[in-house]
């Protein structure tokens, strides 16, 4: 049995030697191929923005002889700036096939993520390196030079109207005028985008410029538009072309101008900007030349939402000038005429400044914003010194002397009074220049106010309190001879001053306040206004007296709202707003709201 089992093994190891020395067939051998030729179609390759989308430039290359079939050879061409060895290159593959082409907006994306500027020419390397589909048998092309200009997108800028524009105060928060325009990229980076605005013939040499970062629409209202239109040049109440123009910019920081688009140009009609308030001041004055002036004698009154007057005495050969912020020479209004004329501002005010007429006297001065046009009249009326209310609609009744200060006005201006009183619906009043006189009667006919009458052509049923009885503001002025009666809804009494209080303030929760820069302006009876720093996450309240923490006023919301009183205010106080800057608040006990608003 042994002996059989050799023989078996024996058989099979020799049956796998002559297997071993058995003749196969060559096995296969894949030959190293030839470096291809590069060639271009251009050396010079300058697209257009209109060649976007369209085949600017093609690179082909001969046919590297690789073994295998060519639908599986693999090609890498790459593009850098010339003499960097191909250290940062562009890479772009292809497989079978011998050429790449490229649009206009590719190689301008190249161009942008190489970081170059726009609209130049910059010098490249180009070659290909070819290889089987697995990388083997890598070979490297000729270098090919070429140089590739970038191109800039071409901005169009569409307003919402050409037409003409009379800006008017009256629509000082509406829109003016919008515009739109196309985006103007370059590669993946980030462009911004702003508004310039100047007087037609400047050539933007000085441009108002409003930045409207990654957007590529505009609103511009009408007040804005106004302040844009005089800081250009346009002086209020004239008319002129305004032109506009969009720039684009590379990156955020608006220090890379890139492109300009077309210049559309629209004719502007201005308002000068109308001040809070506004006062007389001069050596034609009573008052002379000192800063603060006197109060109220030569503080305007407040006619409508465009214009103010005053009765004031001027002295012949004498001069003054208008400032809209008593005790701050900073800005003045004034004019070359002593009748009256185009306002000027600030710098353009003569140095003379605004003349007397010849005649001393008393004078209504009417300033008018809108149309940039102040007038001087002589003033022929006698505007009292006192006034005083009286009647069965108010809680004194009929007895004269009336109870002060409860039925007495408070002088506002030079020609206005104004006072908060208990009207009984169904009953009459009258006005009195004299406490306990009746020589001498103020009224009207109207329940809501109108024109104001003297002595005989009052009615002989005097003055119609209002059909529901309760608290109301009336204003009287001499100036324009009239009368208002409005619903009041603040407290009682009406504070004469108010004051800002708290951490939100640069004045901390210091009390007293510093009044040259915490204290209110008082624009009418019920009316007050201050332009004030807050600074975002503190918090503030408005005291009536400064030094006193007896009463406050204070409201729940950053931004405006119900005017709060005393106890009702919350503890945390008045929030300021989220963002700390410059605020305008306007404080109104007639409607019993407040506002803040970011200047």
């Amino acid at each position: 049995m042994k002996y059989l089992l050799k023989i078996s093994l024996f058989t099979m190891l020799l049956a796998a030697v002559i297997t071993a020395c058995t003749k196969m067939d060559t096995l296969p051998f894949y030959g190293n191929g030839t470096p291809v030729v590069l060639s271009a179609s251009s050396t010079n390759i300058t697209p257009a923005p209109s060649d976007s989308n369209k085949i600017v430039a093609s690179f082909s290359w001969t046919n590297p002889h690789y073994a295998t079939d060519s639908n599986t050879q693999k090609f890498v061409l790459e593009i850098d700036s010339a003499g960097r060895n191909f250290s940062q290159k562009f890479v772009s593959i292809t497989i079978g096939k011998p050429s790449i082409s490229f649009t206009g907006k590719q190689l301008n994306d190249m161009l942008a993520a190489f970081g170059f500027t726009p609209g130049q020419s910059f010098a490249f390397d180009v070659r290909v390196t070819s290889s089987y589909g697995n990388n083997n048998e890598q070979l490297k092309s000729n270098v090919l030079s070429v140089k590739i200009a970038s191109y800039l997108v071409p901005i169009t800028l569409t307003p919402s109207s050409a037409a003409d524009i009379t800006l008017l105060v009256a629509n000082a928060t509406s829109n003016a005028i919008s515009f739109n325009w196309n985006e103007s990229g370059y590669g993946t980076n980030v462009i911004n985008y702003a508004l310039q605005m100047d007087v037609a013939g400047n050539n933007f040499a000085n441009p108002q410029v409003v930045k409207y970062g990654t957007n590529l629409t505009s609103s511009i209202n009408v007040n804005d538009l106004n302040n844009f239109a005089i800081a250009a040049g346009i002086i209020g109440g004239s008319t002129k072309n305004m032109e506009f123009r969009i720039v684009s910019y590379l990156g955020t920081t608006y220090t890379t101008k890139m492109v300009y688009s077309n210049v559309v140009s629209i004719k502007l009609t201005t308002f000068t900007p109308v001040p809070p308030a506004l006062y007389i001041v001069g050596d034609a004055t009573d008052g002379g030349w000192s800063n603060p002036v006197p109060l109220p004698s030569q503080q305007f009154s407040r006619i409508d939402a465009v214009s103010y007057g005053i009765v004031v005495k001027l002295t012949a050969g004498k001069s003054y000038l208008f400032l809209p912020k008593n005790g701050d020479w900073s800005h003045k209004y004034g004019g070359a005429s002593a009748t009256g004329g185009a306002l000027l501002s600030d710098n353009a005010v003569p140095g003379s400044n605004t003349p007397a007429p010849a005649t001393t006297g008393m004078y209504q001065i009417v300033v008018n914003f809108q149309t940039g046009v102040y007038t001087v009249t002589p003033f022929t009326n006698t505007i009292p010194s006192n006034l005083y209310i009286v009647g069965d609609a108010t809680d004194g009744g009929w007895s004269n002397p009336v109870p002060t200060p409860s039925q007495e006005f408070t002088r506002i201006d030079a020609v206005s009074f104004g006072a908060v009183v208990n009207l009984t619906a169904g009953k009459s009043y009258l006005f009195l220049p004299v406490n306990g006189d009746w020589s001498h009667k103020f009224g009207g006919s109207s329940a809501t106010g109108g024109t104001l009458l003297a002595d005989g052509s009052v009615p002989g049923s005097n003055t119609p309190a209002p059909s529901a009885s309760g608290f109301y503001q009336i204003i009287v002025n001499f100036q324009t001879n009239t009368y208002t009666v409005t619903p009041y809804l603040g407290p009682t009494p009406l504070p004469s001053k108010l004051y800002i209080v708290g951490d939100a303030t640069d004045g901390g929760w210091s009390n007293p306040v510093p009044t040259a820069t915490q204290q209110f302006t008082r624009i009418n009876l019920t009316n007050f206004q201050l332009t004030v720093n807050l600074t975002a996450g503190k918090s503030y309240l408005l005291l009536p007296v400064n030094g006193d923490w007896s009463h406050k006023f204070g409201g729940t919301s950053a931004t405006g709202g119900t005017i709060l009183a005393d106890g009702n205010v919350p503890s945390s106080n008045t929030p300021a707003p989220a963002v700390s800057g410059s605020y305008l608040i306007d404080v109104n006990f007639l409607t019993g709201k407040y506002t803040v608003t970011k200047q």
